[in-house]
């Protein structure tokens, strides 16, 4: 894990308990640090441990920030200065609540950057995610993972034939 949101006071510390709960090492800078500059480290740290997954973690950003936007284009330059072919996933982790929305938040997101699939958390709530199916479908991404709970397990692939069950209260 790269703790590759330098903004948020507690993005760093929050990393490093999952990292703990996990069994992962994470691998972190100061606050205020390089996000680009972090990245391109932590790429050549886990080459060197022989790591087969690296996950950086961004700052959160939202379609209006440009400056956040213009960090992960940055970030992803960095990434290709040490490997042209890296990242091998932009995955675009979205927030179940936001409904309608998310259609330019994938919109924004896949015009700055190339968008290889999503994540949505919050299905433990209220929030069915009807929007994930047109989400799919207009947007042709892959759904890797839903989050379903704040647990260890509750980040879960993505089993369509269980999400439709759900979302049809089958299940």
């Amino acid at each position: 894990l790269a703790a590759g949101d330098t903004f948020r006071a507690a993005a760093v510390e929050q990393l490093k308990v999952w990292g703990d709960r996990t069994g992962c090492p994470v691998i972190s800078r100061d606050q205020g640090s390089d996000a680009a500059g972090l990245a391109f480290d932590a790429l050549r740290e886990a080459e060197a441990r022989g790591d087969d997954l690296l996950l950086i973690d961004t700052a959160g950003r939202l379609q209006n920030k440009a400056d956040l936007m213009a960090e992960l284009q940055k970030v992803i330059r960095s990434l290709k200065k040490h490997d042209p072919l890296a990242p091998d996933d932009v995955v675009l982790v979205l927030d179940a609540t936001v409904g309608q929305n998310a259609h330019s938040q994938v919109e924004i997101f896949k015009s700055m950057t190339e968008v290889t699939g999503l994540v949505v958390t919050k299905l433990d709530g209220t929030a069915r995610g009807g929007v994930l199916v047109a989400l799919a479908e207009k947007f042709a991404l892959p759904v890797f993972a839903i989050g379903v709970g704040e647990g260890v397990d509750d980040l879960r692939p993505f089993d369509a034939n269980a999400y439709a069950r759900g979302l049809v209260g089958l299940e």
